[in-house]
């Protein structure tokens, strides 16, 4: 018979051999899955089908834009803020719910509407646009079944490209959120942004920095181990620093005021500000 000792010792070995080839297995998975992942080089066209495909799971508080229904925490107030910075809205109405009342509002790349619909919520009248014509689908529906918004919210199927046409000088905000990283030409969409803008209008952009740490949460954590993002939805390559996008905008007028870095809290879903700046960023820009 063989001793007590002996019987632990082949329980234990037998149990580590178990965790290794689990692991193995994860690993391996992921690592596939991460190679191809990574190989994908995605053209304008399969963002928009990339995204349309995700329209019907679009306002689903937990569903796979939970992410952009989180941001909100921060962007939106970040507008706010920023209009009371530069002399557009009182101090007293920070906290009131028609803060934003009375201001034309373009989202550039709105998606289903999910901060568009939040900015109308505080009484801004609110244009949204987007090529995914499915999006757009979703966006109307969901804003006209809410009697609070529903004349406040319009949206089109239209590119930056498209719009900017007969807009000039239309808007006293412009907000680019998660949509300048799936944009080729930024300086030409940047151009637009500003010709629609109203002198001393401001434009808030929020987006992923250009560095191997953004690479590393948003391509390869959040697409392709954890399965937040929707994969083959970010390229490295398309991603934008801070500085390039100061430049862009100053040299069509636009002067920013501010720019704060923000991170994700991957394991909660949450998104915080922080005072390092290697992974999003957030920034107000004014115009003339």
């Amino acid at each position: 018979m063989q001793s007590n000792g002996v019987v632990i010792f082949r329980l234990v070995l037998a149990f580590f051999r178990f965790v290794l080839v689990k692991m193995f297995e994860k690993i391996s998975i992921a690592f596939l899955s991460l190679v191809e992942g990574l190989s994908m080089k995605g053209t304008a066209e399969d963002d928009v089908a990339t995204f349309d495909q995700l329209s019907k799971r679009w306002w689903e508080p937990n569903g796979p834009m939970i992410l952009l229904h989180r941001l909100n925490k921060l962007r939106v107030p970040m507008v706010v803020e920023g209009l009371i910075k530069v002399g557009k809205l009182d101090r007293k109405q920070r906290y009131t719910t028609d803060a934003l009342k009375g201001l034309n509002i373009l989202d550039v790349g709105c998606g289903g509407g999910i901060y568009a619909e939040a900015l109308a919520k505080l009484h801004a009248n609110v244009v949204g646009i987007d090529p995914a014509r499915h999006l757009i689908e979703v966006a109307k529906a969901h804003a006209e079944a809410q009697s609070d918004i529903k004349d406040r919210c319009h949206y089109y199927e239209q590119s930056m490209e498209e719009h900017w046409q007969g807009a000039a000088n239309k808007y006293d905000v412009v907000v680019l959120s998660e949509t300048i990283e799936h944009v080729v030409d930024k300086s030409s969409l940047l151009k637009h942004v500003a010709e629609v803008l109203k002198p001393g209008g401001s434009v808030f952009i929020s987006t992923w920095n250009k560095t191997s740490w953004s690479w590393l949460l948003a391509v390869v954590v959040l697409e392709n181990i954890m399965k937040r993002l929707p994969k083959g939805s970010h390229d490295y390559d398309k991603f934008v620093s801070p500085e390039e996008t100061e430049a862009i905008l100053e040299a069509y007028g636009c002067r920013t005021i501010e720019q704060r870095p923000f991170y994700l809290k991957f394991w909660e879903s949450e998104w915080v500000w922080v005072p390092f700046n290697q992974l999003t960023y957030a920034l107000h820009a004014v115009k003339g």
